[in-house]
């Protein structure tokens, strides 16, 4: 073979290289399936049944969830990004009964829609309110990340691991892909040089790694409700509304601890 063939062929593949390293490696827009899993007897022995001042019939409910619920709730969510803005949201799917009984202790609340604009630095984010929602508008929250030379591959994506801290207290465990340039990840973790892929909180027994990226070029949108009557309001005023509503059975430790899922 000629020196100049070799040559060519040389070009061809160089040129081949880069057309799919361009594919492969900066997605701008696309749609990222997760899948959760809540270790829902774990959380309840940790934050309720060594509980000294648990009532006779909290107790008895626990012990009935702990007992004959599942080991773990698993719930399906959808991360849709588009250049500066992400939006997550749950995937509606008919869950088993066993359930339906243990829903209420869900330390990240399952129904939540959060949108979040990187270039202003603001969230929305739509919370279950009884039978109606509330729209929460702030900026975003400050996470600590910590580099480690650990990787994993996750839904086909090279991915580094970091360790976090969220409102000053919280331990996070991100995986993220540099691969695909936005700074964002599952509800309110945000803050690194590619999207978060898997992430773990255990102080909330929780675990929510991505199973599947399809690639899009559809826009996100902020309309997170069709109710017009549901307006932004401010971290104070929904902490109010909130506070008010389960006074009567939450005291202020157990209140300030649940509302931190509300800031992830």
């Amino acid at each position: 073979m000629s020196k100049y063939m070799k040559s060519m062929i040389w070009v061809l593949l160089l040129c081949m290289s880069t057309a799919q390293a361009q594919h492969a490696y900066f997605p701008s827009s696309g749609i990222v399936t997760y899948e959760r899993k809540f270790h829902v007897q774990n959380f309840l022995k940790r934050n309720y049944l060594n509980k000294p001042d648990l009532d006779t019939w909290d107790k008895l409910t626990v012990d009935n969830a702990v007992k004959n619920g599942p080991t773990e709730v698993v719930t399906h969510h959808m991360l849709k990004f588009y250049d500066h803005e992400t939006l997550f949201e749950t995937i509606q799917e008919d869950y088993p009964p066993s359930y339906r009984n243990v829903t209420r202790y869900q330390s990240i609340l399952p129904d939540s829609k959060t949108y979040i604009n990187f270039q202003q630095q603001e969230f929305l984010k739509l919370l279950p309110f009884g039978d109606d929602q509330l729209l929460l508008k702030d900026s975003l929250p400050a996470v600590k990340w910590k580099y480690t030379d650990e990787y994993r591959n996750i839904a086909g994506y090279d991915c580094r691991r970091v360790n976090g801290i969220v409102q000053d207290s919280v331990y996070v465990v991100a995986f993220f892909a540099g691969q695909i340039p936005i700074s964002g990840g599952p509800e309110l973790i945000h803050g690194l040089p590619g999207l978060i892929m898997g992430v773990s909180i255990p102080s909330m027994n929780v675990n929510m790694f991505a199973t599947k990226v399809e690639i899009t070029n559809a826009p996100v949108s902020n309309v997170l409700t069709k109710k017009k009557k549901v307006v932004a309001e401010s971290r104070a005023e929904i902490l109010k509304k909130l506070k008010d509503t389960v006074y009567d059975y939450m005291d202020e430790k157990d209140f300030k601890k649940r509302m931190q899922s509300i800031f992830f």
